[in-house]
């Protein structure tokens, strides 16, 4: 049953079983590959939408013989709100992927998927304090998104903010984009971390200058945020400054 006029779906094999009510439609505009097995996905959806910078989304794609992982997950926005279409960017490993990531990567332009509208509070919503965005591997998505509008609403040149981006190998994703900022805006600061070096609050120290006096924002694997947030809290930066968001993997 569709209500395309509406851009709403009710999926009727899933009600009950995964989620009640409706969800959006979103359609395929484009596939783009960031660095080697890293896409970003472009969906324009029938019906505008309105998110804020750092939030994710319930994704749904029903296919045949899905794994015991299911049909849908979350995947937080990696396009800024101005920019005005849903961008999620994931790793894909080939035939070890979850059906659902194969099944994502098979769809073609003009293919469809569901959503719930976007949720979440890993947002940036105090401008009165400096930032320091951490994150590891493909947890670096809600950072475009936050670093984006923040440009976009030129509050940049108002705060200084810090990225500690730490990674297995140099495939830094959106690399060009985040470096095009740094070059034009001096408060907004780079660090990239690629394995062996590890991300630590050594590292930390070194890298913020005054890094007591910030609110951290740490996204990524769950080892890794949980190793960085209980670092920053045995360090005495206290749990109001320090927000988290979990990548478990798909």
């Amino acid at each position: 049953m569709l209500w395309e006029k509406s851009g709403y779906r009710q999926i009727p094999e899933l009600k009950n079983k995964y989620f009640l009510g409706r969800t959006m439609i979103l359609y395929l505009e484009d596939k783009i590959e960031r660095t080697p097995g890293c896409f970003s996905f472009c969906f324009k959806p029938q019906t505008r939408i309105t998110w804020k910078a750092g939030q994710y989304m319930q994704f749904t794609l029903p296919h045949e013989n899905p794994d015991d992982r299911g049909i849908s997950r979350y995947f937080t926005i990696s396009s800024a709100p101005h920019e005005e279409y849903i961008m999620i960017t994931t790793r894909y490993a080939g035939d070890s992927s979850s059906t659902f990531k194969k099944s994502l990567m098979n769809l073609e332009k003009g293919n469809d998927i569901s959503a719930f509208p976007p949720q979440g509070e890993f947002v940036v919503d105090d401008f009165n304090k400096n930032i320091v965005l951490i994150a590891g591997g493909i947890g670096i998505t809600p950072f475009r998104s936050i670093v984006l509008d923040l440009e976009y609403k030129k509050k940049l040149p108002e705060l200084e903010i810090y990225l500690l981006y730490s990674n297995r190998d140099s495939g830094i994703v959106f690399r060009d984009e985040f470096d095009r900022i740094a070059v034009s805006v001096n408060t907004f600061r780079i660090r990239y971390i690629v394995s062996p070096e590890r991300l630590d609050i050594e590292l930390i120290k070194m890298a913020v200058l005054n890094y007591r006096e910030k609110i951290y924002y740490i996204s990524g694997p769950p080892g890794l945020v949980k190793s960085v947030e209980e670092a920053l809290l045995d360090d005495g930066i206290d749990s109001s400054e320090i927000k988290l968001d979990y990548f478990p993997g798909y």
